[in-house]
């Protein structure tokens, strides 16, 4: 599946995802954290999946209820597109509409869900329920363009400040992010499984 993901495969319900879209993302956060923002992401489009490789393979036994789990690695991740920012970040303020890019460097993920057995036409198939995606880059790069309604001395010297704090600020918005992204991923999985029963995912000796 990982190899055929990023150009797709009709014949396993896999739609491409080399761009990965992901219309909207909110990432909401109040008062109480250092992070005080709404940051509103639309049209976004992950790249650099294609890239991903397997690192380690657990579960998808005879028993499908058990815990399935896959490690991959990917040298370079980005989400970029439209957003649109207000609050503020650590001790600054932040204001700006535009196009914006993360990029997760060396990226370790680990993608673990259970099986659950359901029945059509005679055949058994698999429902991923408890699906989760733990990232963690090596490093995170931030950039937004049009910063401060286009001031380009304090766009430049946010985007410095953003990337010279990326752990810390990274730690708050990553729980929102990851829902979003494991919401669609989720979808992705589902399509999958459900276009083949489970037994016939096993090579016969």
């Amino acid at each position: 599946m990982i190899e055929k993901a990023a150009t797709g495969d009709p014949g396993l319900n896999l739609v491409p995802i080399e761009p990965f879209a992901i219309d909207k993302l909110s990432i909401q956060k109040g008062a109480d954290s250092p992070i005080s923002i709404n940051l509103q992401l639309t049209n976004n489009y992950v790249h650099g999946l294609g890239s991903t490789r397997i690192k380690s393979v657990r579960g998808f036994g005879k028993d499908m209820t058990k815990k399935h789990e896959v490690r991959m690695f990917a040298p370079s991740i980005s989400l970029a597109g439209p957003y649109s920012i207000k609050g503020k970040v650590l001790i600054l303020p932040i204001t700006g509409k535009g196009e914006s890019n993360f990029t997760y460097a060396n990226l370790e993920t680990k993608l673990s869900f259970r099986g659950q057995p359901e029945e059509r036409d005679g055949e058994i198939y698999m429902e991923p329920i408890n699906l989760n995606a733990d990232a963690i880059p090596e490093h995170v790069y931030f950039n937004f363009t049009n910063l401060f309604n286009g001031d380009k001395a304090l766009g430049d010297n946010m985007n410095a400040f953003l990337n010279e704090n990326w752990e810390p600020i990274y730690e708050e918005v990553r729980d929102e992010l990851k829902r979003g992204l494991t919401k669609k991923l989720q979808s992705i999985v589902r399509k999958v499984f459900a276009k083949i029963p489970y037994n016939k995912l096993f090579l016969e000796n």
